[in-house]
């Protein structure tokens, strides 16, 4: 009976040690999660998640919005009354969807043209060069605003002028970030600003928001605050200076150094993106950027930026896609430290694990030895066995269900990590049993991917590449010879000629590096390079032309 009771209380001081460790080892990441958000920041995230999961109620709406003015054209109307309709369905696509925001510019265009006068047709350039603007065709906008002779505007249309021009200079200079022309750029679009400032009705939202956009270039940062309240005050959330208002105030903020400001309104503003509803989502993509930094909530900044992308394509916004591009290595990086700590603390819990293992050997043998209860001792080794085998399922259950809230090549990274750690186990037990020729059979073979791996690495490889560049295949095969396309079979997205030459589009152009990431050897990739370089018009400039492809 002592040797049950002695045995019985160092099972459950084991039970014990492994249950905390392994709680320390699991929950630990996520207490580091949460630990940098605020009370206030937790409730506006609980409504930013309720925001996204509406998006389809939202854009819905707003569908429905622009099919009712639609629906008020037709044939025997003037075209004072179409150009009105063109109007509001040109405010309804600005930062929505860029193809019909031009379509309607272009539809406005033929009708300002019919009516003549040249505030009709001034105003109708002033959009275009805002659209164009918008989507990242900076050069084009100031083109057409330069053409323009705002002297010769009406006081409204001249703010409509003003507001074109900043915003040109402005997000022109923030995408030259870095080049000689940023702070030329910049300087035109302060310029502007003030212009703007003066025409606007003082006391307006519009003019408290110009304020502080003055007072925020201009550094002082408690002025910009303080005018970007006032903004705020006076406006909807479902609104496009609502927006902006917001996310100008916690830039405001975290010049200050109030991060925990900063958070909260980037999550005020990515809201009202997504009730409004706007595809531009630069606060969600910073937002991402921060809980990553902050947080290392990697799962939930890649969902942001996936929105974020999603609308980018939907708008047809390069300059979005480029920047959401430049965030997402970051998110990456993180995610491998994230990994390389968790393999540490693994290995952290296996020692801890061990040390309570061989204590409870020695403990049953003192038990075995002092009391003969051999028949009790194999039980009990038992009964451990099947504990370890138990916590050894619930952690690798845990693992799979953690690693399907990662994104496409999160994914591949963890799996290949946990094939890694079930390797590492299996070179433990063949080291522990002395089996020594069957490690040695084990490790022996080339380390390459089964053909199952080899189709899926080729199948996420060729979705991502393809939703980046959907005419890819068509834009390639037109730089070759007449009946010397190469065209995917069915069921296939690229081939792997095709394949190849998507790695030299994302700049990849060394056949070593090349063979490494198709699994080929570099010969192979240097002939099937130059068998399609022969089936080429241009020879000499070929690959570089595959390089342009947009």
């Amino acid at each position: 009976m002592k040797a049950r009771e002695d045995f019985g209380f160092l099972i459950g001081l084991a039970s014990r040690a492994a249950l905390t460790v392994t709680l320390f080892l699991f929950t630990g990441p996520m207490l580091y999660a949460v630990g940098n958000e605020t009370s206030d920041s937790r409730v506006l995230l609980h409504e930013l998640e309720e925001a996204l999961e509406r998006r389809g109620e939202y854009a819905a709406k707003k569908e429905h919005r622009i099919d009712s003015l639609k629906s008020r054209l037709h044939s025997r109307m003037s075209d004072a009354d179409r150009l009105d309709i063109y109007d509001k369905l040109y405010n309804e696509y600005l930062v929505y969807n860029y193809d019909s925001t031009m379509s309607y510019v272009n539809k406005a265009g033929e009708v300002a043209s019919r009516l003549g006068g040249y505030d009709r047709r001034a105003a109708v350039e002033i959009h275009r060069a805002l659209s164009l603007a918008t989507s990242g065709q900076f050069s084009q906008a100031v083109g057409i605003l330069r053409s323009l002779d705002s002297g010769a505007l009406d006081s409204k249309l001249r703010e409509e002028y003003y507001v074109a021009c900043e915003w040109t200079y402005g997000v022109w200079a923030d995408y030259s970030e870095g080049s000689a022309f940023a702070d030329e750029y910049r300087g035109e679009s302060l310029l502007y600003l003030d212009s703007l400032i003066n025409v606007t009705r003082p006391g307006s939202a519009e003019y408290s928001y110009r304020l502080g956009e003055r007072a925020l270039r201009e550094h002082d940062y408690a002025l910009a605050i303080k005018n970007y309240t006032e903004a705020l005050d006076k406006l909807p959330v479902a609104t496009r200076l609502y927006a902006q208002s917001a996310y100008a105030l916690g830039v405001a903020y975290k010049e200050t150094g109030d991060n925990d400001k900063y958070r909260q309104w980037l999550i005020r503003a990515a809201i009202s993106d997504q009730e409004n509803p706007l595809k531009e989502n630069l606060a969600l993509q910073q937002l991402a950027k921060l809980i990553t930094e902050e947080d290392g909530d990697v799962a939930r900044a890649n969902r942001y930026l996936e929105y974020s992308l999603e609308d980018a394509i939907f708008f047809n916004n390069r300059l979005r896609m480029v920047e959401i591009a430049e965030k997402i290595p970051g998110i990456t990086n993180v995610y491998q430290q994230r990994i390389a700590a968790q393999n540490h603390r693994m290995r952290i819990y296996l020692i801890v694990i061990g040390i309570l293992a061989i204590g409870l050997v020695v403990a049953v043998w003192i038990v075995a030895r002092e009391r003969k209860r051999l028949d009790k001792l194999n039980k009990m080794e038992t009964d451990y066995s099947r504990k370890l085998s138990e916590l050894n399922h619930k952690l690798a259950a845990t693992n799979k269900r953690r690693e399907q809230y990662v994104s496409l090549f999160m994914d591949l990274c963890a799996g290949y990590i946990d094939k890694f750690s079930k390797f590492r186990q299996t070179v433990s037990l063949k080291l522990k049993a002395r089996q020594y020729e069957e490690l040695q059979r084990l490790t022996s073979g080339r380390a390459r991917p089964t053909e199952t791996e080899l189709k899926e690495v080729f199948f996420n490889f060729d979705s991502a590449f393809l939703r980046l560049y959907p005419d890819f295949v068509e834009d390639f095969n037109r730089l070759l010879r007449p009946g010397e396309g190469i065209y995917p079979k069915s069921g296939e997205m690229l081939t792997p000629d095709l394949r190849i030459f998507a790695m030299i589009r994302m700049g990849i152009t060394d056949s070593t590096k090349i063979a490494t990431l198709l699994f080929y050897s570099p010969q192979t990739i240097f002939n099937r390079r130059t068998q399609v370089r022969n089936r080429a018009i241009d020879r000499e400039t070929f690959e570089e032309e595959v390089r342009r492809i947009g």
